[in-house]
């Protein structure tokens, strides 16, 4: 169980990886979209038709995901600490050690997920990332369980007289 607990929680930080590289751009395109649009009314220029449209394309991108441009910044910069912490979760997982580190990457794991279903909506992807932080910690509870077992000293050999 712990080896696939780590696999999965690999395999979810790769696919939050590309996740946050997408909400970086979307959400930091979205900003300087407002920025630009704010200094050309300052200026006052008139904005090119085509520029209009591709401010318009990118704001409708924006908003189908239901989130601003700093929520999706900031969104990407939690899912980016969760790829470094599910990592080594699934190192600690194949090495049977820090299984309180364990616990917290997978529920940073989990709590990505959460996040993500309340910023951007439930997918089918979301639920690698519940299972594996649900496996993590069970994985986890596992190594926590295999250290508390008391350990029998080996046996004693007589000396000879």
């Amino acid at each position: 169980m712990r080896v696939a607990a780590g696999v999965i929680l690999i395999i979810v930080a790769v696919i939050n990886l590309f996740a946050a590289i997408g909400y970086f751009t979307l959400g930091g395109a979205g900003k300087l979209s407002a920025i630009v649009a704010e200094q050309q009314a300052k200026s006052g220029q008139e904005m090119t038709p085509e520029s209009k449209e591709s401010l318009a394309k990118l704001d409708a991108a924006t908003k189908q995901l239901g989130a601003s441009g700093s929520a999706l910044i900031g969104f990407a910069v939690f899912l980016l600490v969760t790829v470094g912490t599910s990592i080594a979760g699934a190192v600690c997982l194949f090495r049977s050690k820090g299984a309180k580190f364990i616990i917290i990457a997978s529920a940073l794991a989990i709590g990505a997920e959460v996040i993500g279903t309340v910023i951007i909506g439930f997918g089918i992807g979301k639920i690698l990332g519940l299972v594996g932080g649900v496996l993590g910690i069970l994985g986890a509870r596992q190594i926590m369980a295999k250290s508390a077992a008391p350990v029998e000293p080996p046996p004693v050999a007589a000396a000879p007289m």
